[in-house]
């Protein structure tokens, strides 16, 4: 039986948003795949996650405010930057995800922070205009891209991974984005 890692979460009852990766996969620096317990390795290790926590803090939100999981949960043969499949697995496993996070919050009020750009483009739907990152963090696009626009139907919000993304650097759109979840 394949592992997969699970969610992170610490009270369902009380999260403040999901935070999306794309998949588990990662190697070690001899190229060996890395294996979790938790997505993003959560229950052990702070470091795959430290940037993306870092943006959630900026929001005045915890690491006991969250739901962590990843778009697809089975591990893969390559990170998904190198993965020629990964859209196609990407889009067939977005009901799975939508119907997770609706079991979880039925309202679909609580938004979805999209760790990266990748999952952007796979979840909007395809006849909406898709913005570049540069544009949606300098707020030259709508935020949050709403629950019609995309296929989990939820609000969704660049919050990537990448250092260029880090809040600290884009005060004007972590103040905005905050203001809006208040």
């Amino acid at each position: 039986m394949e592992h997969f890692p699970k969610p992170y979460c610490e009270n369902q009852a009380a999260i403040k948003a999901f935070v999306l990766g794309c998949d588990p996969t990662a190697f070690d620096k001899n190229g060996k795949r890395l294996s979790f317990d938790y997505v993003f390795d959560l229950d052990n290790d702070l470091r795959y996650f430290a940037g993306v926590l870092r943006n959630l803090e900026f929001l005045d939100i915890f690491l006991k405010d969250i739901f962590v999981q990843n778009l697809v949960i089975k591990y893969q043969e390559q990170e998904t930057s190198k993965n020629k499949g990964w859209k196609v697995l990407a889009l067939n496993v977005i009901p799975e995800r939508k119907k997770e996070f609706d079991a979880i919050d039925n309202s679909k009020q609580v938004p979805v922070f999209l760790t990266s750009e990748v999952l952007y483009k796979v979840l909007l739907l395809p006849n909406e205009v898709e913005y570049k990152a540069f544009e949606l963090y300098n707020l030259k696009a709508p935020v949050p891209i709403s629950p019609d626009q995309n296929l989990l139907q939820r609000p969704l919000f660049p919050l990537y991974r990448y250092f260029r993304y880090k809040l600290d650097k884009h005060s004007t759109y972590a103040n905005y984005v905050k203001t809006l979840l208040r």
